[in-house]
This record gives C-alpha cells, structure tokens and sequence, in this order.
C-alpha cells in the first residue's frame, strides 16, 4: 500500500517508456511522481534535465531533479559510484512507504548475471536485480524485467515518444556496453533466447539465495553473542566451512558492513578463528574489521587513529559530545549518576598511565577497571575529569564524590 509512486526517468528509452505507460494507467489512490538524477558528467548533462522536465509537463507529472557530486577514485569504476549516487540520493528523498520504479528489462538482468559470473559471484550475485527490494524507508521495484529491449523500442514508436540518447552507452571501455555490443550479439546469434535464459537463471539463484538466507539466520540466532556485533566462536567453529563462510558474510550484511572479498573472508576463517584465546587477531579491509577476543569474534567499522594522549575536548553538560570514535550523551536520572548542575564545563581526556579513580570506597586503577572492555577500545574510552579531578569513566562508574544520592537529580554517561 502506497500514497507515492516515483519513477526513476533519465529521458532515455527505458524509463520513458515506463513513464509513458504509467501516464496511461495512472490512478486516483496515488500521486505519481518522477525522479531525474542530474549526475554533471556529459556535456549533455543540463539538455537532459530541460528534456525530461518538459516531457513530464507535457504528461502533467511532477519530476524532481537532484544534481548530484560525482567522485570517482583511482581503480573504481564510474558505472558503480554513479549508480550508488543515484540510489543513494532517490533514497533521500522519499518518504517512508514510497515506491520507486525503475526501468531495467530482460536484456539488462541477462547483462547483469554475465557481469556478476564474470567477478566470480556466488549465488546473492547471481540472483541479479530483485524485481522488489526495500530502498531506505521505501521500496524499490521493477516492473519491466519480463520484457525485452526490443519491446520496450516497438512500444516507444508505436506512441511516437521522443528519447535521449547516451553516447557513453555506445563506449565500450565501460564492462555492460562492451557485453551488450559485443557479447551479446554472439551469443544470440547461436542462442536466441539467451536473454530470457540467463533471467531465468536470476530467479533460480534468487529462490536459492532465500534458502541460504533463512538457514544464515538459524546459524546467526544461535551463535549471536552479547551484543549484536558479536559472535560466540565455540558455536561458530562447530559449523561447517560452508556455513562459516555464510553465516559471516549474512552477519557482516546485518550490521552494515561492505562485505570482504574472499580471500579475506578466508583469513578470518583461518586466522582469526583458530587463534589461540589470548591472541587479537585482525582481519581489516576498506570499511569493515573482524577482531577476536577471547572466545568471541567482534565485527565493527574500521576504528580511526588512536586519540593523542595529551588531546583533550571540552564538554558542557547535558550536550551531546563527538570523540575520535563515538560520543558522550547524558541522561537525567533521580538517585544516581553525576551529580552536577547544568552547564557544568567538563575536561575530557584519554589515557596516559597511572590514573586512579576513586569508586565504592577503594582508590581503582583505571588500567584495571579496563580490563573489562576489548582491548582496542581502551585507549579510545573517554575520562571524564572536572577541576583536573578525574570524576566518571563512562559505561563504568562515577567517583564516590560525585555520584548523585537519594532524591537528587543526576546525570547518566553514556559512551557509545
């Protein structure tokens, strides 16, 4: 059920036949909506977005048009930031429960399983492009996957549309133009319905990718730790290689992470889990990490530098605090936490050795009360000092002096 339909239109042949289509059996129970991604990238760039505001306005439906920063880095490919971009910033406009439609056909999945052999996908590459996916808040579908280009064009003549064409579509230094000019032609000269096979052979993987999924699940649930970036080893290493393998890349997904390649994934399967206990292995790659400690794996985004000891940052309560990694809040609490008034200036530092925090009675060591925490983070824990007195170790404990009594007011620390 959708109040909001938008339709991804870049003016060329595809998504214009779409829009076209949908103008035509367009409903009273949604508001229809296009959605044209100004990338800046051809010289054409502006012409196109003049283009399809009029054909829009000539099918009296409202198009947005989002210029977005192309950024490419040396070794990635312009197809796939392009596409992210693009995704990424539909994503950001609409609104909770929107549906976005977008035009690939047959040709396009035949394409992409290709392309995903190719790099050597398993089965979740293989399946392709998903007819129904969620996007952000929404949902993004494609309603055009069981027709080929070749209908698309007999539609688009039939109602006399007029459509851009991309030259860098003809470019075959980009991977799908140089398999659609001059792979594809080849093989439909010896298999003619190769198209429709190869989507096929995207819904097979896509029914095998369901079940693979639903037992990453079972494994997860079973091996899942404290926290969710956690995984029990002495359930994990019972597993199979194979679900191994699974259940991490399932739990990496779950948490956000870009999954690793595989010969990464291996390291961690083979030197991270067979690690004596007292060991801290790492396996790190380009926004994702997998450490053990103890008889646990933890899984996290890549942790910055580590915090100069003579750093230190200002902090006014109750505002939120951003630290090299994570943030102070505060939460007031009756009869117990910190027990200061608001605006209070506080120091906040990190470790440098030899500090002790006076708690339930005792004068602590900190680098004792540390011990509680991963290793990696203990150097990144904020220490809470006022008047150059060290007063609260957030997560841990607040000095005997400044913990708030019965009946009054108090600040909860939360480092997160």
């Amino acid at each position: 059920p959708t109040q909001q339909l938008w339709i991804a239109y870049s003016g060329g042949l595809d998504s214009h036949v779409l829009l076209h289509a949908l103008a035509q059996i367009r409903s009273q129970t949604y508001d229809l909506r296009a959605i044209h991604i100004h990338h800046g990238i051809h010289a054409q760039a502006d012409n196109w977005a003049t283009h399809c505001l009029q054909v829009c306005e000539d099918l009296d439906i409202p198009c947005d048009v989002i210029r977005i920063n192309i950024r490419v880095a040396s070794r990635e490919s312009l197809e796939a930031i392009a596409r992210t971009a693009r995704y990424d910033a539909i994503a950001q406009r609409i609104a909770p429960n929107d549906v976005v439609l977008t035009a690939q056909h047959t040709d396009d999945q035949a394409e992409t399983v290709l392309l995903q052999l190719l790099r050597g996908a398993g089965v979740a590459g293989l399946a392709a492009m998903p007819s129904v996916t969620s996007l952000n808040h929404g949902w993004l579908i494609r309603p055009l996957l069981n027709y080929t280009r070749a209908q698309l064009r007999h539609y688009a003549l039939q109602a006399h549309l007029q459509w851009i064409e991309d030259s860098s579509n003809a470019d075959i230094q980009f991977d799908r133009n140089f398999l659609r000019h001059k792979i594809m032609p080849h093989l439909q000269q010896r298999w003619a319905s190769v198209n429709h096979t190869l989507s096929r052979v995207a819904r097979h993987q896509a029914e095998a990718n369901e079940l693979i999924q639903i037992l990453a699940e079972q494994d997860w649930q079973s091996c899942q730790g404290e926290n969710a970036d956690q995984l029990l080893l002495s359930v994990l290493s019972c597993l199979s290689k194979a679900r191994q393998r699974n259940l991490l890349r399932f739990w990496l997904k779950k948490l956000g992470l870009p999954l690793p390649s595989t010969v990464q994934l291996e390291h961690i399967l083979s030197d991270v889990l067979t690690a004596k206990a007292d060991r801290q292995p790492l396996v790190r790659w380009r926004g994702g990490e997998v450490r053990r400690y103890r008889n646990a794996l933890f899984a996290m985004s890549n942790l910055p530098k580590m915090p100069d000891n003579s750093q230190y940052f200002t902090w006014l309560l109750p505002a939120q605090l951003q630290l090299p990694l994570g943030e102070l809040t505060v939460n007031q609490v009756q009869g117990r936490g910190l027990a200061l008034p608001t605006g209070t200036q506080l120091q906040v530092r990190f470790r440098q050795g030899g500090e002790k925090f006076r708690w339930h009675g005792h004068q602590r060591v900190v680098k004792k009360l540390l011990q509680a925490l991963p290793p990696w983070l203990r150097d990144f824990i904020p220490l809470i000092y006022f008047e150059n007195n060290l007063i609260a170790l957030p997560n841990i404990g607040i000095s005997d002096d400044f913990f708030a009594q019965a009946g009054e007011m108090g600040w909860e620390i939360k480092w997160e």
